[in-house]
């Protein structure tokens, strides 16, 4: 009853195919293509400048490379040039600053896919506490069966020669940028990439949260194609990243402000350090650790728990000085204060055997145990 149909099912998959080749057939000439993108913008400390990264690459590209449903593109870049500038927010006025050293991509053949055809950069710019202007730029190739990773980091000194003024060349090394960067606020101002094509920023974009005012600093030719009605709230509201900087820097002012205070107290930089962290965590600007806190038992109390077998633990003196139980020791030595708990379960020990027993105990689920140490019984909490 099928026969009929599989003639059909043939001329229907050989005229799909077809019409996927026809598209893909522009697609897989070569053709010269170039690109320009912002990164890393940032105000100046006084907010009268924004400070960004310009990369201006071209080259060729041949072959589909759209997505992993086709082989890759072949693609060669012929130029690739970086280039620190600032804004003059009040005047509009751009100003060229430097140029970066030669880019290592200039010159390299590699395959890639569409998305980012032209290899990928992330940057970071910022100001140190003498004003110089610091910044790291990562670049990354993709080859096979890993990318190919370059870095160049370094400082501007302010002058505009060419001669000087950036410190820092490329290096062959893996390349990360990680965390939040203050400098892109600037009072209720706060300067962010717009998205582009092919992983080059289309614009430098400053957002104000009290006015809710747009200001477009610096476009390509790509904006207003991307965003033919202006770059949505919505969309800024995604790229903003006030609320981690605002968090980070509250978090580091805290911070200093403890580690000053117990200082202050006549404690040692080891000692001040380790009480900040605590209240750190009690504040709730770190994550909460697992705190163990001991209750030595009355008599009558211990006498109970001697019959609990399986959750009564006699440690001896040679034992407890391996240095196994270290966090236990702790805790008994200072009753009812919750002690920062080992991380993972306690080393075995060739001679005893009471970390094998309590790694057991606590691993079904068991937050409470005893300990019997120097006559004495302890009832253990792990919270």
């Amino acid at each position: 009853m099928f026969g009929p149909l599989i003639p059909q099912c043939i001329v229907l998959m050989c005229a799909a195919m077809c019409i996927m080749l026809a598209a893909l057939a522009p697609a897989c000439r070569q053709s010269a293509e170039s690109f320009e993108g912002y990164f890393a913008p940032v105000y100046s400390p006084d907010g009268q400048y924004v400070y960004f990264i310009e990369r201006r690459t071209s080259g060729t590209v041949s072959g589909p490379g759209a997505g992993f449903f086709t082989p890759p593109a072949d693609v060669f870049i012929s130029k690739d040039e970086f280039l620190l500038k600032r804004i003059n927010v009040a005047g509009g006025t751009i100003e060229e600053l430097k140029r970066m050293p030669r880019s290592p991509a200039e010159g390299q053949h590699f395959q890639a896919y569409h998305g980012s055809i032209f290899a990928t950069v992330d940057a970071r710019l910022e100001f140190t506490e003498n004003g110089q202007l610091k910044f790291k730029v990562c670049l990354s190739i993709p080859r096979s069966p890993r990318s190919e990773g370059y870095s160049m980091s370094g400082t501007w000194d302010g002058t505009l020669s060419d001669s000087g003024g950036v410190d820092g060349s490329w290096e062959r090394s893996h390349c990360q940028i990680s965390g939040y960067d203050e400098w892109r606020l600037s009072g209720d101002w706060e300067v962010m990439e717009a998205r582009g094509r092919e992983f080059f920023p289309a614009a430098v974009v400053a957002y104000n949260r009290a006015t809710r005012a747009v200001k477009v600093l610096i476009k390509n030719q790509d904006y207003d194609r991307l965003y033919p009605n202006g770059i949505t709230l919505q969309q800024i509201q995604e790229s903003s990243q006030r609320e981690g900087i605002e968090r980070t820097l509250t978090i580091r002012r805290v911070h200093d402000e403890l580690l000053r205070k117990y200082k202050a107290m006549g404690l040692s930089e080891v000692q001040a350090l380790l009480r900040t962290g605590e209240e750190m965590e009690r504040l709730g600007y770190y994550p909460r650790t697992t705190k163990i806190v001991a209750r030595p038992l009355e008599r009558g109390e211990a006498a109970k728990a001697k019959h609990n077998r399986a959750a009564i633990f006699v440690i001896s003196k040679d034992e407890m000085q391996t240095g196994i139980f270290h966090d236990i020791e702790q805790a008994i030595s200072r009753p009812g204060v919750e002690i920062r708990k080992g991380f993972g379960e306690y080393p075995t020990h060739i001679h005893y055997f009471n970390s094998a027993r309590l790694n057991a105990f606590l691993k079904s689920g068991k937050t409470q145990f005893y300990v019997r140490y120097l006559g004495e019984t302890y009832e253990l909490t792990i919270r």
